[in-house]
Parts: structure tokens; sequence; C-alpha cells
């Protein structure tokens, strides 16, 4: 049989594992984007609504409420500032775990060509020692014939 070096094999194998986690990480990280926008609308919904809210409380001159409504509207824009600030650091991470994505798709592509190429070599030998087996069977019943 042929003597197979099950090394490439293996590299491949953890090329395509590392591939997996690297493509769980990045989806992840897509997830926390996605719901950090969901949640930046919905305070720019808030703050809209909040902003109109508080014209109307001017016009009709409740000096307590209005108080109220301009520090409900401050709290709302430091969340929207300290939600921009995690989104940015989001963005980031996903750049990385894309990066990194790459990375190990060019890995694993190199381990499956490397493992591929060595089944081909391995291939190559057998077929060459198959080869000279019938060659040296068939000198040799040639020089039995004789």
């Amino acid at each position: 049989m042929t003597n197979i070096n099950p090394v490439w094999d293996v590299l491949a194998s953890q090329a395509n594992s590392a591939v997996l986690k690297a493509e769980a990480r990045l989806e992840k990280f897509a997830k926390h984007k996605q719901k950090i926008v969901v949640r930046q609308e919905k305070i720019s919904a808030l703050l809209v609504e909040y902003s109109n809210h508080s014209e109307k409380i001017q016009s009709n001159g409740g000096s307590g409420e209005i108080d109220n409504s301009r520090k409900f509207i401050a709290q709302l824009m430091d969340l929207q500032n300290r939600t921009h600030h995690e989104y940015i650091n989001v963005e980031a991470d996903y750049g990385r775990a894309k990066k990194a994505l790459i990375l190990a798709n060019q890995e694993k592509l190199k381990a499956d060509f490397l493992s591929q190429r060595e089944k081909e070599i391995q291939h190559q030998l057998l077929v060459t020692k198959e080869k000279r087996e019938l060659e040296l069977q068939g000198i040799t019943q040639f020089n039995l014939k004789r």
C-alpha cells in the first residue's frame, strides 16, 4: 500500500476548523453591529419624540416638566454618544474578524493544496511502482519461457 503522510490532511483539517471559528466570530460581530444599529434607531426616534414633546411643553409653560424633559433628552444624547462609540469599537472588531477570516481562508487553501499535492505525489509513486512490478513480471516470464 502507499505510504501517505497524513500531516497535510491534519493541517487542512485544522485550517478548516480555524475558518469555521473565524466565520462564527465574524457572524457574532455582525449580529452585535445590527443590534447597535437597531438601538441607535430607537434612541433617535425617542429623541425626536421627546424634542417634539418638549416644544409642546414650552408652549404650555410648565417649567418643572421642561427641566425633566431637558434632562431626559440630555440622557438620551449621552446614550446616543455611547452607542455611537460602541458601534465604532464593534466595527473595528468586525474588521479584524473579517481580516482573520480572510487569512484563515488563505491558510486553508494552502493546506488543501499541499494535501492534494501530496496525494498526487503518492498516487504517482504508486503508479510508478506498479509499472515497475509489471515490467519485472514481464521480464521474468520472458526469461522463464526461454
